[in-house]
């Protein structure tokens, strides 16, 4: 904390460390949206930004890096969770103070976070620092500049005023001396006085009784710097020059304040308070002279005091010679009401007017929550509504074979095959027959092996680093201070659990698959082959010749066709089930979120799900409706049709077997598409299982980096006979997240207030005091929409996927540990 020629205090910088921003976020973005974009020279130039802005000595000519790297954290923070247990960045910082109140007399600590608002605060910090020396480095001679000096003391004054209810809405005061809340006030209350002292220097073009008011609000802001300052907390961290400059600014611009309004009553012709007006602001400024501990500033001071001193002689002996007015008791004087010309400029973002977001087309983590959570929910009723369709066709199906239906009505006996059974085989024979099917039932279980494979494995590292974790916590005790194990790993553990869920559901799906295909087996082998080969394994029968005429073999005929019809009826209404158009949620959810309405996602998906499926869930009810009467009335007609079919037969063991064989087709149809999809989901797991095994691999290994970091430090304790330099841990047990100050922070109820800028903190878009967003929560993988192997009919017990209401999981160890202090980074 320096002092210039105008005396005016600007704020020491925090140094940060290096930092590789670049391939923790890429892994990131990589493994929650995909390659469908190409981010690199994005997150390159974001790395680069924070090197330009940070990484140099002082921003006297220009701080606009530091300005659009600021904006550019403030705009990533919806969209790249960079915390301990999703992108795994460290930020390092130094103190700008040196704890014990002493600017030389130590070695600023190093302090460091998992946590975006941290580097967000620290980098705020700076920018504090960045206006005050723009406004120091002014020309004041020149009006222009002088202007400029104003607009930025302010500004500085609004940032640290804003960092203030920033560190206390996040938590961050143990984080760094610089964050004691008392510290920041005391900044602010500093540059909104300076920016009061430069519009006090223009005073002279201003009546007595405006000056007077003036300097009253720069003494006002000096005192309240000084309370700041010297409160428990702060005292030991700011440094004493600073605190006596406060001071004794506050007492020279309490003295500037008298000697106007000694001026003012002499233009009021009040000769005894102007005396008393002029012998106060003479004891201010003695007091000023006297307590000043900077040598620098005295010269001033003295001045001040020469001119204040000359003006009471001279008031007193004009009143003693010529007026003799009482002179009023110093005690018994009117305050001079302070006018706050000078305000706190608020931080609104963007701080820069043509700000351009590196990351623009990056959908928002909450947005991308919200599209995730619209294609569970829609997959969770489309395989619903296909279920029921598929469900009530199989019914149907079933009990057209039991009464051998359209197959009697079509057989004319003898040795000929019924027309709807020779469609029955073609369509089987098109299909690849049994050997398609032999060949699906053989490739399951290796891909199934596979899958279980990947997951054991990425689950086996997780063990073997728990147990690592566990064993070190054992021999090393309290000295092995980082994060249990147990305690980051919990929603992998949980995501893993939720693929275990999964597989074992697959395996108990393929067990009901691979019953139906044994006890249908023989009669889809016959289906198989050819014409001639059904023939000979046909039994023969007597031909319904004096039938074919009758009314109830037409009204058969004619409910066969609606047996078609309402077939293929359904397959229109699965088809829409499968392939609604998702674009107007899309939308719908990205506007909503432009609007700030980040609380009403859900409503959003729901209304959006429900305009979508209302109309095809109602198609459902009415087809299922229909099949009730449409089975009704071939029961009652097929029962005639035995009547009078009765005595006519010469064997029932021909509509046995094709009762069978319409039956073997159906199961082969329903064992097809099962298996298709069945192989197709072992397909589509694969990746996202080795996904998640490379998420903990990178888990795993930051975690590595980490514990041999922290063994490093222990051994250097140890050899050096000293405890390793531990520091009060952030939350989440961050052992490197440090705070020099050990002081308790101020209950909330009596913190040092700052200025304010005009408005209340930033809130979110519910209410919530939080002005920015907790831990974000990103979504287990979502299986492919349309998939559905596993349906109710088949296992009644087994939750289909994705579930309803599922949980959200975080992302886990994107990004390596912080580096040891002195060493390199890996």
């Amino acid at each position: 904390m320096t002092s210039s020629t105008h005396q005016f205090i600007t704020i020491p910088a925090k140094k940060p460390s290096d930092v590789n921003l670049s391939t923790p976020i890429k892994n990131f973005i990589k493994a929650t949206f995909g390659d469908k974009e190409d981010y690199s020279a994005s997150i390159d130039g974001f790395n680069s930004l924070r090197a330009e802005a940070l990484l140099r000595s002082n921003y006297k000519d220009d701080c606009s890096k530091l300005i659009r790297y600021y904006d550019q954290l403030c705009a990533i923070e919806h969209k790249l969770p960079i915390t301990e247990n999703q992108i795994r960045i460290y930020f390092k910082w130094q103190d700008a103070f040196v704890s014990g109140g002493s600017l030389f007399g130590g070695k600023q600590k190093t302090n460091g976070s998992w946590k975006l608002t941290y580097e967000k605060a620290c980098v705020l910090f700076n920018i504090g620092h960045a206006y005050s020396e723009l406004a120091a480095a002014q020309n004041l001679s020149l009006d222009d500049q002088m202007k400029t000096a104003l607009r930025y003391f302010q500004l500085a004054s609004g940032v640290f005023s804003f960092l203030k209810d920033h560190v206390n809405a996040n938590s961050l005061s143990d984080l760094s001396v610089d964050f004691e809340p008392a510290v920041l006030a005391s900044l602010s209350w500093l540059m909104l006085g300076q920016a009061a002292e430069l519009v006090y220097m223009k005073s002279a073009s201003f009546k007595d009784e405006v000056a007077a008011k003036v300097a009253a609000h720069a003494a006002d802001c000096f005192k309240e710097a000084y309370t700041s300052a010297k409160t428990e907390s702060a005292k030991k961290i700011i440094p004493e020059n600073y605190v006596n400059i406060t001071f004794v600014k506050h007492l020279l611009y309490q003295s500037k304040t008298e000697f106007h309004a000694g001026n003012q009553a002499q233009a009021d012709r009040k000769y005894g308070l102007k005396v008393a007006r002029y012998e106060r602001a003479k004891d201010f400024a003695d007091q000023a002279v006297s307590k000043c501990a900077v040598p620098a500033f005295t010269p001033t001071l003295r001045a001040n005091q020469e001119e204040v001193t000359k003006a009471a002689a001279a008031a007193r002996k004009d009143n003693d010679l010529v007026y003799h007015e009482r002179i009023p008791d110093s005690k018994t004087l009117d305050t001079i009401m302070a006018q706050a010309i000078a305000k706190p400029l608020p931080v609104i973002f963007p701080l820069t007017p043509d700000f351009r977001d590196l990351f623009v087309s990056l959908v928002p983590i909450a947005l991308n929550n919200a599209f995730n959570a619209f294609s569970a929910k829609r997959a969770e009723i489309m395989n619903i509504e296909v279920n029921r369709i598929r469900e009530a066709t199989n019914v149907l199906n079933s009990f057209l074979a039991s009464v051998n239906l359209p197959a009697a009505i079509e057989d004319h006996g003898g040795r000929e095959i019924p027309p709807s059974v020779m469609e029955k085989s073609n369509e089987i024979k098109r299909q690849g027959g049994i050997n398609t099917i032999d060949k699906m039932i053989n490739d399951l279980p290796e891909s199934l092996t596979r899958n279980k494979e990947i997951l054991d494995e990425a689950i086996r590292m997780l063990d073997d680093e728990e147990r690592g974790d566990t064993e070190l916590r054992t021999q090393f005790k309290e000295r092995w201070t980082r994060t249990v194990s147990a305690t980051l790993t919990r929603p992998l553990r949980d995501e893993a659990k939720k693929y275990m869920d999964i597989i074992q559901n697959a395996i108990n799906a393929d067990k009901v698959v691979q019953e139906k295909y044994r006890m249908n087996r023989d009669c889809i082998v016959l289906l198989s082959k050819q014409t001639h080969e059904i023939a000979d394994e046909l039994p023969s029968a007597t031909a319904v010749g004096a039938l074919r005429d009758s009314f109830v073999l037409r009204e058969l005929h004619r409910l066969m066709d609606g047996v078609a019809a309402i077939k293929a009826e359904r397959e229109v209404i699965e088809s829409e089930l499968k392939n609604t158009d998702s674009d107007s949620v899309r939308a719908r959810l990205i506007a909503a979120f432009q609007q700030g309405s980040y609380n009403d996602e859900n409503s959003v998906v729901v209304h959006e799900i429900e305009s979508i499926y209302t109309p095809l869930r109602q198609q459902v009810t009415e087809s299922l409706s229909k099949q009730e009467q449409l089975v009704e009335n071939i029961r009652r007609a097929n029962a005639q049709f035995l009547n009078e079919k009765q005595g006519n037969e010469s064997s029932g063991m021909r509509d046995e077997m094709l009762k069978n064989l319409a039956r073997a087709y159906d199961v082969y149809q329903e064992l097809l598409s099962n298996l298709k999809e069945g192989t197709k989901f072992y397909y589509d797991l694969t990746p996202l299982l080795l996904k998640f095994q490379n998420k903990i691999s990178d888990f795993v290994f930051a975690r590595k980096t980490e514990k041999e970091d922290l063994m490093k430090d222990i051994q250097q304790g140890i050899v050096g006979g000293n405890q390793p330099s531990t520091t009060t841990q952030q939350s989440g047990n961050n052992p490197y997240a440090a705070s020099a100050s050990t002081a308790p922070p101020y209950p909330q109820s009596q913190q040092p207030a700052a200025p304010s800028t005009g408005g209340p903190p930033p809130t979110t878009p519910d209410g919530s005091a939080l002005p920015y967003p907790g831990s974000y929560m990103q979504p287990f993988f979502p299986m492919p929409p349309g998939y559905n192997p596993y349906n109710p009919f088949f296992n009644t017990t087994a939750p289909q996927y994705p579930m309803a209401g599922a949980p959200q999981y975080p992302q886990q160890g994107y990004g390596v540990e912080r580096p040891a202090t002195g060493s390199k980074k890996k």
